[in-house]
């Protein structure tokens, strides 16, 4: 940054006093409208988005435990005290730290008496704080973890504490630093040395507030992505070192280069950034336009959602995947159903589906134990999922019955895989004596039926298939 002159020539020292205490003023004013800018437009609304996403999968996380009571079919009194056991469970999860506020203040669950079997006056349960104004509230609906049927809507209502706390302290922080900014400003009217003074002083605290920030700020030129000035946490967060020219650079740094900054002033979006070594991380990037010596600059801030696309990746799976066989569950499969139904529909191309069903599944349970009985699902699975590899794509749709759909597949293509996943089960072998495992299946082809008529045809080849002897395809 260019260095700050002062005034020289025949001006008294009356008027250069008042012109630099001009000067000073709207320097304060600058640096107070950057602050508050930033706190307004970049700090706060970043804050508290993040603090929404947590709270958002913090419920989504607290409705999975919800939904898993309805796994077993429990009697009404003994559901409606595991509902009481979670919710009260829930209502105890606290922050770590020593103050330890609860995450959680008030809960709601509003369920279906019809669809979870539960008499009216007990389908509405609620626990914690009566009311709760300044809590978050996620509101997310209930399936039934078996038919994936929306049984309720439990609504979350979150604990703001820690977010308040921060937002008041950073506030205060901000306050004092604009209280400090005024005072220069009044004592700039005491005399030319020490108005500069002052002025170095508020510069200095304005770095170092930048510096302690938690999360990365790097000031750029306008028309030229070149770093000026970064703080300690875009230091080490984009591991940037002075490059040939003495300007801080670093992989990482050039990896979100080429992704692009945002152009339009106060735009938030996420970007994966891939550092040196191949390590990837994401973070939430925004770009405010500063000006600064009376130059355009850009400040680039970014705040790290690693851990929160983590989350959301972890729970995308656990909704789309069964948890046994880490195949696909029947709620995705429906979705992708669906969905190539439609492509067929718009490109012409072929689509068939194999409706398999393990044969006398429930003999190997009743003889070889139900842990058995789970790893002959887990190795069909696996087995099947070898089989049709890039063909399509396969996963549990119930019980010991497995679906497979095969986009751009013909009913004779669908004959060769189904035989080929056929003869690799029935080639599995065992380590426990007189386990034999087969399969039987069914073939569908697709043209222009609903996705329940699709699957009622495949379901009567399958029928025809085990009505046959087993072990065998129809089409």
């Amino acid at each position: 940054m260019k260095n700050e002159r002062g005034f020289v020539g025949q001006h008294s020292s009356v008027v250069l006093g008042r012109a630099l205490a001009l000067i000073f003023v709207i320097l304060g004013v600058l640096l107070a409208g950057v602050m508050s800018g930033y706190w307004v437009l970049v700090l706060e609304p970043t804050l508290r988005a993040e603090a929404e996403s947590r709270g958002r999968a913090l419920a989504q996380a607290q409705a999975t435990t919800l939904e898993s009571v309805f796994a077993s079919d429990e009697s009404p009194q003994s559901l409606m005290a595991e509902l009481d056991t979670r919710l009260d469970s829930i209502l105890l999860l606290k922050e770590s730290g020593a103050e330890g506020h609860p995450l959680t203040k008030r809960i709601t669950l509003e369920l279906d008496p019809a669809a979870t079997g539960l008499p009216p006056e007990r389908a509405t349960l609620a626990r914690g704080m009566a009311s709760c104004s300044t809590c978050l509230l996620t509101e997310v609906p209930i399936f039934h973890p078996r038919s994936r049927q929306l049984i309720g809507i439990a609504s979350f209502y979150g604990n703001t504490q820690s977010l308040d706390d921060l937002i008041g302290d950073v506030r205060g922080t901000l306050l004092l630093t604009g209280g400090m900014v005024l005072l220069l400003i009044g004592m700039a009217w005491l005399g030319v040395l020490r108005l500069l003074h002052r002025l170095s002083e508020s510069e200095a605290n304005l770095r170092s507030l930048l510096d302690v920030a938690p999360f990365a700020i790097v000031v750029i030129d306008q028309d030229q992505p070149v770093i000026l000035r970064a703080n300690q946490a875009a230091t080490h967060y984009l591991h940037l070192e002075l490059n040939a020219a003495g300007h801080l650079d670093s992989p990482a740094w050039r990896s979100l280069l080429a992704d692009g900054l945002p152009s339009t002033h106060g735009e938030h979006r996420e970007a994966q950034i891939q550092d040196g070594d191949g390590t990837t991380h994401w973070a939430m990037l925004s770009v405010t336009s500063i000006s600064v010596s009376g130059l355009p600059h850009r400040l680039v801030s970014l705040v790290d959602v690693s851990e929160l696309k983590a989350i959301q990746q972890r729970l995308h799976q656990a909704a789309n995947t069964d948890g046994l066989t880490k195949s696909y569950n029947r709620r995705y499969l429906f979705a992708r159903l669906s969905e190539e139904m439609r492509r067929a529909d718009r490109d012409g191309h072929p689509l068939s589906i194999i409706l398999f069903d393990l044969d006398a599944f429930k003999g190997i349970n009743d003889t070889f134990g139900h842990a058995v009985g789970d790893e002959v699902l887990v190795k069909a699975a696996a087995t099947m999922r070898e089989s049709v590899r890039m063909a399509g794509v396969c996963g549990r749709y119930g019980g010991e019955e497995f679906l497979v759909i095969l986009p751009f597949a013909t009913r004779h293509i669908a004959v060769e895989i189904a035989e080929r996943i056929r003869l690799a089960i029935s080639a599995l072998t065992w380590s426990h004596a007189g386990l034999q495992v087969t399969i039987s299946g069914g073939i569908a082809e697709y043209a222009e039926h609903d996705i329940d008529s699709l699957l009622e045809v495949a379901d009567r080849k399958l029928y025809g298939a085990k009505q046959s002897g087993r072990n065998r395809v129809f089409v």
